[in-house]
């Protein structure tokens, strides 16, 4: 027999409101079980009634406050930023990745510069500082799938003590969502998670992420 608590927490999980909102103690739990009993009665291939859906509900807010937070003020040591930086798309083969091998040999990247590929199933991408996208279109000799432009690179530096802290990238991430900001690509480093947004999205990511350092340097 299929038990009404996983069906519960898996729902909740689901929806980011809804954890919230039951792990800061402003739910109204009858009024969500009242929502959710179908799904839960679908699920379960049963009828439950709402006090058994307010019991689980207040299991599962005890469960949560145990645990690490889903969303967490992650130490911030350092911010760095590029631009403006080019995104080089090519298809994936095995004449390609022959000639990446030797692309460094043909180009001088310098430690101002932001240079990162990505090897995928089906493409190869490049994000570069722009003053080397001619360098790096001359290189390969073949035409790009796609050629982007006027991105910027931020990139959030925090301590190895995080190293196994669930939910970092997550925590991250939910700043720049919150702010309705366009994530273009990530990029990641042990102690560094980049973010590649366009470059008129540029001040603003930098803002958000310089009062997250100044608080969590606070504490």
């Amino acid at each position: 027999m299929i038990k009404i608590q996983p069906i519960v927490r898996e729902i909740v999980m689901r929806e980011l409101e809804a954890y919230f909102a039951l792990t800061n103690n402003y739910m109204n739990m009858s009024s969500y079980a009242h929502r959710i009993r179908p799904m839960v009665e679908a699920l379960t291939k049963k009828q439950v009634t709402i006090t058994s859906l307010v019991v689980s509900l207040s299991r599962l807010r005890k469960e949560f406050k145990k645990e690490k937070p889903l969303i967490h003020d992650v130490a911030i040591r350092n911010i760095t930023t590029k631009l403006p930086l080019s995104e080089i798309i090519y298809e994936n083969s095995d004449k390609f990745i022959k000639k990446l091998d030797s692309l460094y040999k043909n180009i001088s990247v310098s430690q101002d510069d932001f240079f990162t590929n990505t090897i995928g199933t089906k493409e190869i991408d490049i994000i570069c500082s722009s003053n080397l996208e001619n360098k790096v279109l001359k290189h390969f000799k073949t035409k790009p799938k796609i050629t982007n432009h006027n991105f910027a690179a931020v990139g959030v530096s925090y301590g190895p003590e995080v190293f196994g802290t669930p939910n970092v990238f997550f925590s991250l991430l939910s700043v720049t969502a919150r702010a309705s900001i366009n994530i273009e690509e990530l990029v990641s480093t042990p102690t560094e998670l980049i973010f590649i947004v366009a470059e008129k999205d540029f001040g603003k990511t930098v803002a958000l992420f310089s009062d997250l350092h100044r608080k969590t340097n606070k504490e």
